[in-house]
């Protein structure tokens, strides 16, 4: 499996806020797994906007009470703040996406991230190697099932090898 490095990502950061780049494979939509601390340092000044899924919860039309009509919310939410946030024609931007597990739990298809990253959007997904390398300090009853990669596994069975960035072995 080939998986982008972070000194490769970087570059195609930089060369994103000097001029449009095409994808290589696919779109550019991507997996970043580490720490949000240094995705933020590593993209270019003033390229970020952040969409925060849980945040983004807080502002549904109304409390889902089945899970697909969580998923349902959770997409229509999506792509509406993906319209709202949308970059000038011809800017650069990257949207940091954050809150992944929702993704996974509500199994939220990615379409909307898809159908609005181009030439100039790039999308990056953050999971977190504290996230899947958590391990329970004490054993946890036999009811009780924690499945650590669960958000990462998720985002990476949706996204092709060459989306991922950084080390991949959750």
């Amino acid at each position: 499996m080939y998986a982008m490095n972070s000194m490769e990502f970087a570059a195609l950061l930089a060369q994103l806020a000097e001029r449009p780049v095409p994808p290589l494979f696919d779109r550019h939509v991507y997996l970043w797994h580490g720490e949000l601390v240094d995705l933020r340092g590593m993209v270019p000044t003033g390229l970020t906007t952040e969409l925060d899924l849980y945040a983004l919860t807080t502002v549904l039309s109304k409390t889902p009470f089945a899970l697909d009509e969580a998923r349902r919310l959770l997409q229509s939410g999506i792509a509406t703040w993906l319209r709202e946030y949308a970059p000038a024609p011809g800017a650069p931007q990257v949207v940091v996406v954050t809150g992944n597990s929702l993704l996974q739990r509500y199994r939220v298809p990615l379409d909307a991230f898809f159908q609005t990253s181009n030439e100039t959007r790039l999308i990056v997904f953050v999971v977190s190697r504290r996230e899947t390398d958590f391990r329970p300090v004490r054993p946890m009853p036999a009811y009780v099932e924690i499945e650590p990669s669960a958000t990462f596994e998720y985002l990476r069975t949706k996204l092709s090898d060459h989306a991922l960035i950084g080390e991949m072995n959750p």
